[in-house]
């Protein structure tokens, strides 16, 4: 009967179960007999022992796959772990191998500069020497102080000065030497020109009949038996300066031996061997303007620098990175081995001494090509130099770990934890399964004692429907949903459009303990308003995005964004008890992903970035949440504790947490009382009287320093000014390596920005199909000039007309990548730019970078002004200035270097102090022209010859583009009255009421339309240089004070005749009104700038009303801080 059968199953499942774990004998005689008088008991029980080996042999074989997976899994771990470790330190190997192979070249460029310097200083003495000094009876006054700078910077042991004397001049010039030398100098020198043996030098052996005596050296001398040493009497001098005349550039030598120069000026004895070599380079007689390039047309003597080798390698790598091999090999049969670690290098030895195992990661670069010899001569062995750079065991050892072994043993115990977690629920399963089956057992032999057949199957049946109902949530297994449950799966739902629970009362409640946040950007405003749209979001959607993932990491629950404003709350819509350690917990992992993040985003978002900060407030109470359901419906909460955290907030300082009494209270019962700080001042908050509130100091790493006084808007007025310092580590501008941190990401920017441009500037070439024509290129820029910058300056740029069918092949070019020494070449232009500004507390390199920022920013207005219509409409009312992206990038790369080498000083000082560049440029435009000249001749340096291949590809584009810096650049000396009024000419001219241009001739209207276009490019730059005083009230407030500090610096050092604060009020006002006003009124006229020259004109304008009703107060301020103790 089916009821005996299903006993039977059940009573057979429970003997399986039993004789497995209670040892009972399946084969035992009376249970065979039970078996067999049931029926088919038999087949079954043997179906059921023969399922139970199935799964323990199955079981048996997974214990034994986890087992062997954990094992391989933990092998491949380790071995993984192992690679990535190797392959970090074969990527950080090459980039700092790299650097050294850079540095190291830049260091004997610099050495290379310092000996070329003194060449041309001597060349400069002798053509403008009034004396009767002539050939080779020349002496450069104060030789050792002169020298006394290249030594500190370039870490040469000698530098010394050898006229060329020939042989019927020998005794003239010993008679000079003779009456010269007490001049000058103490003690006596040899009489004669000798050898190093002392023998007089007669005559010449060879056909050379000229003799090249030491006469100046530095430091000076101690044993004067070196001076008029004849270095031709040196082998390796003799080939060297014949390799120098032949190529007509400076040559480095092989490593050789001059520890007989080096004795006679040591101070002391120096046991250790340090491998040397001679840079040698040739001094002209005489310097013409048209001979800048020190072409050797007329040779009079040689200058020679002493350099050992290991400096090469100094402060090339960080100071904690360790163990690098350096290999110098001269190729004239000298090799040298030298390590670097940090700072310092030592010889290790001659020959290849590095770690043979290490040859596949070994990087390869000749070294200082621009001083080897490149001569046609092979008749003998050249010297010249390659580096390889080998890593250590040592460098090796810092980046292998434990790791391996760690992941692996890790893994290996998470299997074994999981084998052994997986083996203790199979015993429970088993021990349910017979619980279960005995249970069963005894209800089926109840409802069989009690029940027929029939109502067995009801009870049954019922029984089975409302498992099915509790399981489906409904019957007697639910319940009704509450408020808070209706809340949190609302939250959850998100923005779905339907809504969770229709046709149910409000979903709100009211949540007791929580703790809210404000976190408010400070600074933004100011901030915000030097930026594209853009670029404002761009900043806000990187912040926010990270703060809402510390919010899940946290449990922190995300409530909205205000503008620029965090909200967040802790304790709903789930109960915390530790709402306030989490919420402080989470507001100080804010403010450090805060400060980080600006560092970061400088290099991308440009100047002040870094500066802005978090004032952040918490508050603990009760607060009401809900959902306003309707159209876009959100969370939000309500109560007294919200606007109190308002005001916490807008009461705090920036990078500091400030938290309520409440908020401190409940840190205290938690254990955490540590954490707050009394704050000593009571806080006035609006509607809420007097509070006593606490600072959250918990340590948690580098942290930035409050000003100590709030702003309503954000803003630190107690501090206008940055520590300008901080931008550059050292005040020399040609000092390499001297930026600071915040100095490297505005190189990065502005390279960023001008490669953007760049970028654009090629791909139109392409659109244009131009044919390169680099070696005409090459001759232009050789015929170039410095000094005659003013001269060049032109009424009218001529643009380029427009192109409609480049332009539509412009459109479907793909996007254009720069290569990657283009890229490398650009950034170290801009980084030899930054290292060019002094350290003045306005022209300086922030100063240009803010610049560059308001040209592009003004530039995009231009190129997307509010006009409809095609390319051509576009190019028309831009004066044809979107055309061409060349005139953009020009634009920017003058904003950058428009103040390259400014001295912190009008152009009027430098010409009353009769400076040396003042008679240069003829007293006219003297900061200006310098600029360029410096900036343009850097430019020309061959280690940037991709960059201006990039630049200008023929003639007519080198013309263009140099003609473009020249105007713009100029166009910054708003105090030159010539140049001021011939731009007011301009103005009238192009911009005049009557002008109609339907009764002109095509030639009269491009040249109109290119009048219009100069004079709106350099109205763009004289904006851009002064954009401060049309931006926000702090930015113009900051740079104010800036500038205020170094006229003031300059009245304190005497190189001004009156104090700046007796006149700034009022000249504030004249320079609005007179020219800020009038410029920015200009910006609107024009017609191209859209919006922003209306944006310009009203914060002029505002700006000028606050500086009428501050600016007594205000220069008061500025002259008290300065007169402060440790701010002079």
């Amino acid at each position: 009967m089916p009821p005996q059968i299903i006993q039977l199953e059940h009573s057979e499942s429970s003997k399986s179960l039993s004789s497995k774990h209670e040892g009972e004998s399946t084969s035992d005689p009376s249970q065979s007999q039970t078996n067999a008088r049931s029926d088919g008991s038999t087949s079954n029980g043997s179906f059921v022992r023969e399922d139970t080996r199935i799964v323990n042999r199955t079981k048996a074989i997974v214990y034994i796959c986890l087992l062997l997976a954990s094992i391989a899994i933990s092998v491949a771990a380790f071995f993984f772990v192992k690679k990535s470790e190797e392959s970090v330190f074969e990527a950080e190997f090459r980039d700092l191998a790299g650097e050294i192979i850079e540095l190291s070249e830049t260091n004997a460029a610099n050495t290379v500069g310092q000996v070329r310097s003194l060449a041309t200083a001597i060349s400069s003495h002798a053509s403008t020497s009034q004396t009767a000094e002539v050939w080779p009876n020349i002496t450069l006054p104060f030789f050792t102080q002169q020298v006394q700078e290249a030594i500190r910077l370039t870490g040469s042991e000698l530098f010394a000065f050898t006229p060329m004397v020939p042989l019927e001049q020998r005794q003239s010039f010993e008679a000079y030497a003779a009456m010269e030398w007490p001049k000058h100098n103490k003690g006596q020198i040899p009489p004669n020109i000798h050898n190093v043996q002392g023998e007089v030098m007669s005559e010449k052996d060879d056909q050379d009949s000229t003799f090249i005596p030491v006469w100046q050296v530095a430091p000076p001398a101690n044993d004067l038996d070196i001076m008029l040493l004849d270095m031709d009497t040196f082998p390796w001098f003799h080939q060297l300066k014949q390799d120098v005349l032949e190529v007509q550039h400076v040559v480095m030598s092989g490593i050789v031996d001059v520890e007989y120069l080096l004795k006679a000026t040591r101070q002391q004895e120096v046991s250790e061997w340090h491998p040397r070599s001679i840079i040698l380079e040739a001094v002209q007689k005489t310097l013409h303007s048209d001979n800048l390039d020190l072409t050797y047309t007329d040779p009079g003597g040689f200058v020679l620098a002493v350099l050992p080798w290991e400096k090469y390698f100094k402060n090339v790598l960080p100071h904690d990175i360790h163990g690098f091999i350096v290999e110098v090999n001269d190729h004239c049969g000298t090799i040298v081995t030298y390590r670097v670690d940090g700072h310092n290098a030592t010889v290790v030895g001659q020959g290849n001494l590095h770690n043979t195992k290490y040859n596949y990661l070994h990087m390869e670069a000749n070294f200082a090509g621009f001083a080897q010899y490149d001569g046609a001569d092979t008749s003998v062995e050249h010297c010249y130099y390659t580096i390889d750079v080998y890593p250590t065991d040592e460098l090796k050892d810092k980046y292998m770990t434990n790791d391996p072994y760690l992941f692996a043993l890790a893994i290996l115990g998470v299997f074994l934890f999981t084998t052994g977690i997986f083996f203790c629920y199979d015993c429970a399963v088993e021990r349910r399964q017979r619980n279960i089956s005995r249970v069963a057992k005894r209800t089926t032999d109840i409802v069989k004692s009690l029940f027929p057949k029939n109502v067995q199957e009801r009870i049954m049946a019922e029984a089975k429907q409302e498992a099915e109902m509790v399981e489906k949530g409904m019957g007697k297994g639910t319940f009704r949903i509450s408020m808070k449950d209706r809340l949190k799966e609302t939250l959850d739902a998100g923005d779905r459009n339907e809504s969770v629970h229709k046709n149910m009362p409000p979903i709100a409640d009211l949540f007791p303990s929580t703790t809210i946040m404000f976190a408010d950007l400070v600074g933004f405003t100011a901030w915000s308003s030097m930026r594209e749209p853009a670029q404002v979001f761009l900043l806000l959607e990187t912040i926010y995005s990270e703060f809402d993932t510390i919010a899940k990491r946290r449990r922190i629950f995300k409530v909205e964004t205000v503008g620029d404003c965090y909200v967040a709350a802790c304790g709903l819509p789930d109960p915390r008890r530790d709402h306030a350690v989490a919420m402080a917990r989470f507001a100080r992992d804010c403010r450090a992903c805060m400060m980080s993040l600006m560092n970061e985003l400088e290099v991308t978002l440009g100047p002040d970035t870094g500066e802005l900060g978090l004032r952040v407030g918490l508050h603990s109470g009760p607060v009401t949440g809900g959902v306003l359901r309707g159209e876009k419906a959100r969370f939000q909460l309500f109560g007294d504790t919200m606007n109190t955290t308002a005001r916490i907030e807008t009461t705090g300082k920036k990078n500091m947490i400030h938290i309520s009494e409440e908020t401190a209270n409940i840190l205290q019962a938690f254990g955490k009382g540590h954490w707050t700080k009394l704050r000593e001042d009571k806080v006035n908050a609006k509607g809420k009287g007097e509070l006593t509130t606490y600072w959250l100091v918990k340590d948690d790493g580098p942290r930035s320093t409050s000003s100590g006084v709030s702003s309503s808007e954000g803003e630190d007025e107690g501090r206008m000014r940055d520590d300008t310092t901080s931008l550059f580590s050292n005040a020399t501008p040609s000092k390499s390596n001297a930026l600071s941190e915040k100095a490297q990401r505005l190189v990065k920017w502005n390279a960023e920005v001008l490669a953007k441009i760049l970028k654009d500037v090629v791909q139109r070439r392409q659109a244009l199909n131009t044919i390169p024509n680099f070696e005409a290129v090459r001759l232009i820029e050789e015929v170039t000039q410095v000094g005659h910058v003013l001269g060049e300056v032109t009424e009218i740029l001529a643009l380029p007309t427009f192109d409609a069918e480049a332009a539509a092949r412009q459109e479907k070019l793909a996007p254009v990548v720069l290569e990657e020494k283009v890229m490398q070449q650009l950034e170290k232009y801009v980084h030899a730019i930054a290292t060019l500004y002094r350290n003045n507390a306005f022209h300086n390199f922030e100063h240009v970078s803010h610049v560059t920022m308001s040209v592009t920013k003004l530039f995009s207005r231009i190129v997307a002004p509010e006009v409809s219509g095609d390319d051509r409409t576009l190019h028309d009312h831009t004066y044809g200035i979107t055309s061409e992206p060349l005139t953009q990038f020009a634009a920017a790369f003058a904003a950058l270097i428009h103040d390259v080498d400014h001295q912190g000083v009008t152009n009027a000082t430098l010409i009353e102090e009769q400076s040396p560049i003042a008679a240069v440029y003829h007293n006219k435009s003297v900061a200006e022209q310098n600029s360029v000249d410096i900036a343009w001749s850097l430019l020309m340096d061959d280690a940037f010859i991709d960059l201006r291949n990039c630049i200008y590809t023929t003639p007519a584009e080198y013309n263009r583009f140099r003609q473009l810096i020249v105007n713009l650049v100029m166009a910054t000396d708003i105090m030159d009255k010539s140049l001021s009024q011939a731009r007011k000419d301009r103005w009238a001219k192009a911009f005049a009421e009557n002008n109609n241009n339907n009764s002109v001739f095509p030639e009269e209207l491009e040249e109109q339309i290119n009048r219009k276009a100069t004079i709106v490019l350099e109205h763009v730059i004289q904006a851009s240089d002064v954009s401060h005083t049309m931006q926000h009230w702090h930015i113009y407030r900051k740079w104010n004070a800036r500038l205020f500090e170094e006229m003031m610096t300059a009245y304190r050092q005497g190189r001004a005749q009156k104090n700046p604060a007796d006149v700034w009020y009022e000249g504030e006002i004249g320079f609005f009104d007179f020219y800020i006003i009038p410029l920015a009124k200009k910006l609107k006229e024009c017609g191209v700038f859209g919006v922003s020259s209306d944006e310009y004109l009203n914060y002029a304008e505002t700006n000028r009303k606050e500086w009428e009703a501050k600016g007594r107060q205000v220069v008061a301020e500025m002259v008290a801080r300065l007169d402060a103790p440790g701010l002079h």
